[in-house]
This record gives structure tokens, C-alpha cells and sequence, in this order.
């Protein structure tokens, strides 16, 4: 876990932000063009004005800071940041829709079993948690959870 992104006890979305954006070297009009809103919302937050963040908003502001969206979701509630744990599955053998080996979930486990693969519980893009393998794609940034066999050997 990144100790630096992660909220400290007490601090508000006004501070989180401010902290976060300013340890990433950047201006608040750079913030929102990453995350996709406008230029004046990200002073509003840091100035505490805006109270309420709607569900785009949020998740853009996740990906432009780098850092999950439960952090601002725990930081917007007032409440300690839990550890989320994503799914841990092999990204070569795992079929889509279908149930992860429970091997795979073991606490100790960082290597498929079966083919070696390291096991992965977050996207290979954009490194978000997987929460869920209902589907086959990561619903950030839309990339295939299984990886394509590179060297399959044909026989």
C-alpha cells in the first residue's frame, strides 16, 4: 500500500486532494483535464466548498491521482481507509465467467500453480483492483483481464 496517497486520520476531501495533487507536481487545471471535469471544480473541493462528488467525478479523480476510489469514498465519510483486497486469479488460466481457482486466493499464493503466471488481483493496464471477475473487462480503462497467449506452442 502507498503509505503517501493513503488518507491520513481525520483528513478532510479539501486536504486530501490538495496534498495528493500537490505531491504529484501538479496545477489544479492539469487535475481536471486528467480527470475530466472542469477547471473549477478542483478548486471548490480544495477549498471545501463542494460537499457532494457524483460518481464520474469521483472515478475520474481517482485515476488522475492515482489512487483508489475507496480512499475518496472513506475520505468523503469521514472513515478510516479499509484494506481492499481485489480477486486474485491467474491471467492465463482463468476462463472468463468462470469461478477463480481458490488456490489462486490463498494468502501466500504469487505464482499459478499450474503454469507459473504470477497471479494478479488488479488490471495490468491501469493497475485498479479487480472487485470482480463477472466480467472480462476492466471497467476503468476497458482492458481484457485475460492475457493473450504470446509463444502458445502449437502441436
Amino acid at each position: 500500500m502507498d503509505t503517501f496517497k493513503t488518507p491520513k486520520h481525520g483528513e478532510s476531501l479539501a486536504d486530501y486532494v490538495l496534498r495528493i495533487r500537490k505531491g504529484l507536481n501538479l496545477t489544479q487545471s492539469e487535475l481536471a483535464d486528467a480527470a475530466g471535469i472542469h477547471g473549477r471544480s478542483v478548486g471548490k473541493i480544495e477549498r471545501g466548498l463542494t460537499v457532494k462528488i457524483n460518481r464520474r467525478t469521483l472515478q475520474g479523480l481517482a485515476i488522475a491521482l492515482g489512487v483508489p476510489q475507496e480512499y475518496l469514498d472513506a475520505v468523503i465519510k469521514g472513515e478510516e481507509v479499509s484494506q481492499v483486497r481485489g480477486i486474485k486469479f491467474c491471467p492465463q488460466c482463468w476462463n472468463p465467467g468462470a469461478a477463480v481457482d481458490p488456490m489462486w486466493g490463498h494468502v501466500k499464493a504469487k505464482f499459478c500453480y499450474l503454469c507459473g503466471t504470477p497471479i494478479r488481483a488488479n488490471c495490468a493496464n491501469c493497475g485498479e483492483l479487480v472487485l470482480s471477475l463477472r466480467h472480462r473487462f476492466c471497467p476503468i480503462c476497458g482492458c481484457a483481464y485475460k492475457m493473450p497467449l504470446k509463444n502458445a506452442k502449437i502441436q
